[in-house]
């Protein structure tokens, strides 16, 4: 019994190990576009990986906000959120190849972000 156990946890282990997309294709810098309706803001993404975890910073013009959170599940879900002194932002993308689109949030609403990955 305790073998049949053991058997079964090292293969539920194993099933996870293997569901979760490789973050490794993520890393790197990623240039992005928000469509606010008014105008596009351009930025980049910066994800890296620190200590075997994902970490990373955007930039926008001169400011460079680090991510609080970021989270890259199944389904090649991308999950970012960053904080600065007056708002709280929020990004939910599909990561397919070298492109991601999704949707920003913030206070302020919602708004769809689409971007690239940079050659380096």
């Amino acid at each position: 019994m305790k073998k049949v156990f053991s058997l079964l946890v090292v293969l539920l282990v194993t099933v996870q190990l293997f569901a979760q997309p490789d973050s490794k294709e993520i890393l790197g810098k990623w240039k992005y576009t928000v469509n606010t309706g008014d105008s596009e803001m351009t930025g980049v993404i910066n994800i890296t990986m620190v200590d075997g975890k994902l970490s990373g910073n955007a930039t926008v013009d001169v400011y460079t906000i680090p991510f609080t959170k970021i989270e890259y599940n199944e389904g090649n879900k991308l999950l970012i959120e960053m904080k600065t002194e007056s708002d709280h932002y929020k990004i939910d993308v599909k990561v397919e190849g070298t492109k991601f689109s999704g949707m920003g949030s913030s206070y302020q609403g919602e708004a769809p972000i689409t971007g690239e990955k940079l050659t380096e």
